[in-house]
């Protein structure tokens, strides 16, 4: 995280929304105001609840699919809380889908579809308009995320296994750390390595 960890913040929010700012820049990305706040109160949340993505959390497409079997406002609220958790798992711990058998475009997938589930339900009309820009912006609103819990960068890793991670995963925080360090990449993540 940044500098800002010294700056006094009354909230877990306002550190949140000064930290979502930041790493926007960092990454050139830019969300829009909804789903700023939209992800600095999923941060928030899954801050002071800590059990919610947890290992022992329930797989998230069992999770998906019992959402898909709901009616009315509680399917929506389970699609959107499996949405929120695997925007959550693919920003903060995409590492702990190392060594297990999906990977974070998986989680992606499923965080995009549940929001998109919900998003075009007819019946909630423009009230949750912003998961709608969630599933469009998935990837960039992860990558986000990560920038703002980042903590690799403060120390040495393992090029092998970072490339490994990156060849399996794709995720942008990888390849910009494996450039900076030298790699050339091949963008179809072959074995070419130069």
């Amino acid at each position: 995280m940044s500098d800002t960890m010294e700056t006094h913040h009354r909230t877990l929010e306002s550190f949140f929304f000064e930290e979502i700012e930041h790493a926007q820049q960092r990454c050139g990305r830019s969300l829009s105001s909804d789903v700023e706040a939209y992800v600095v109160g999923l941060l928030a949340r899954f801050t002071r609840r800590t059990q919610e993505a947890g290992r022992r959390s329930p797989p998230l497409a069992i999770d998906y699919l019992r959402a898909r079997t709901g009616t009315g406002s509680a399917r929506a609220q389970a699609l959107r809380g499996v949405g929120d958790r695997a925007l959550y798992i693919s920003g903060v711990a995409p590492r702990s889908l190392d060594r297990t058998p999906v990977d974070v475009r998986y989680v992606q997938g499923i965080g995009e579809a549940a929001y998109r589930e919900v998003a075009d339900g007819a019946e909630w009309g423009g009230a949750l308009a912003v998961l709608g820009e969630l599933a469009d912006a998935f990837q960039d609103v992860s990558e986000v995320i990560g920038e703002v819990v980042d903590l690799d960068g403060a120390t040495t890793l393992d090029l092998l296994a970072l490339y490994e991670r990156w060849r399996r995963g794709g995720d942008p925080r990888d390849r910009r750390r494996l450039m900076q360090a030298g790699v050339l990449l091949d963008p179809e993540r072959s074995d070419q390595v130069q």
